[in-house]
This record gives structure tokens, sequence and C-alpha cells, in this order.
């Protein structure tokens, strides 16, 4: 008997998922982006809706890049470029926010 548990990447096993992982690639490790706390566009893809910073598996990052991602974040937060927190988000209608509030 197959221990559902242990079925996370195989194809149409018993009901559990049917789709193939893909592997994590890191943007920054391409050569697409680099990371910058100026870039406060490409730094607010990587904060999410509660203002907190998107972990790796929701990034794809490696955890070199992501340590320095989290650094640029910070750094951009202290300089008021983005917001600690996700009320200022909320009245703003900015960073992170995929509706707006009136």
């Amino acid at each position: 008997m197959v221990n559902p548990r242990n079925t996370r990447g195989t194809r149409g096993t018993r009901g559990t998922r049917n789709f193939i992982t893909r592997p994590a690639i890191c943007p920054f490790c391409k050569g697409q982006m680099k990371i910058d706390y100026k870039d406060v566009s490409m730094l607010s893809r990587y904060i999410s809706n509660q203002g907190k910073i998107v972990s790796r598996r929701r990034s794809r990052t490696c955890a070199k890049h992501q340590r320095s991602l989290a650094q640029a974040i910070k750094r951009a937060r202290y300089l008021a470029m983005l917001p600690y927190a996700p009320i200022h988000i909320w009245k703003t209608g900015g960073v992170g926010l995929s509706r707006s509030i009136v």
C-alpha cells in the first residue's frame, strides 16, 4: 500500500496531486535582475499583502539571494521607501495591494 505522504512529486497515484514539481530557478542567479534597495518596484513584488517579506518558496530565490533581498527590503523600509505596516499599504493603495480600498 502506498503512503499518501510519500507521493509528493509523483504523477497520478491514487487521488493525490496530479502535477510534477518544477525546479525552482532563482531569477537573480539567471542574471535577469539585480537586487538594489532603491528599486522599489522590484522589491514590492517580494512583499505580501500583509506587508511581510515573501518566503523563499513563493519568491523562488536561492538562499544567498533571499538574504540579500531581505536586507534590501529592510533598508528600503528604514529609508521610508517601503512601508512597514499593512495599514499604511491599505491607506495609500500602495505596495502589495491587489485591490484598491476607498
